[in-house]
């Protein structure tokens, strides 16, 4: 049972429906990856929290562990983007997850910016999208692209399909990080190219900061 002190946290400052619509979310977070061990808190007006949860990425039918967090949005998707007409397949409203090892202030604080980009920047976000950067955005790695692409987890198949916000379905986006031959290998020959890559190399779902490029 949540405490009276957690909900004022999730209704301080919001207007009630944002409020009723980010507990629905964390609702949905929580009933595939149970309660967060933390959460990174928006002070800005358009309030995109950073969910962290914790999570042993070895399936269950194999032995070991590798430790590691699923960090979530919580907020991106009370705005619609501004998709195109002609964009007809993607949906207007999103959440950015990201498979981290350690949910460093750094990385959560990355994750909410990329969530504010398309409202800042009047465009959109959808699968196969790249940000690129003028330098790393994060310490120890020398890739400065962000990429995004779709869940292939099961559990967080399953949350993608459970989101909503003003009546329209959501979307969640998950967050890579990849080099400038590899960006340029997507301009000229797809994104198709791309994927194949990391299928041949068995790409890790947890971001590797010291990962070498597949190209």
């Amino acid at each position: 049972m949540r405490s009276r002190f957690m909900n004022s946290l999730f209704d301080r400052g919001q207007p009630a429906d944002a409020a009723d619509s980010y507990k629905r979310r964390l609702a949905i977070y929580e009933s595939e990856l149970d309660e967060p061990e933390f959460t990174s808190r928006d002070t800005g007006d358009r309030r995109i929290d950073v969910h962290a949860f914790g999570r042993d990425f070895v399936p269950d039918c194999e032995e070991g562990s590798d430790e590691g967090y699923v960090l979530l949005t919580n907020g991106m998707s009370e705005q619609r983007m501004a998709v195109p007409p002609e964009a007809k397949e993607t949906k207007a409203r999103a959440e950015l997850m990201w498979y981290v090892r350690e949910a460093t202030t750094e990385i959560c604080s990355n994750l909410r910016w990329l969530g504010s980009v398309p409202f800042i920047d009047n465009t959109w976000f959808g699968f196969g999208h790249r940000v690129p950067m003028p330098a790393p955005p994060v310490r120890g790695t020398d890739f400065k692209t962000f990429l995004f692409l779709t869940p292939i987890i099961t559990p967080d198949q399953r949350i993608a399909e459970q989101l909503s916000s003003g009546g329209d379905a959501a979307e969640i986006l998950t967050v890579n990080l990849i080099s400038d031959r590899e960006y340029e290998l997507i301009k000229n020959e797809g994104l198709d190219a791309f994927l194949d890559l990391l299928d041949e190399n068995g790409y890790p779902p947890i971001f590797d900061p010291a990962r070498k490029s597949y190209v």
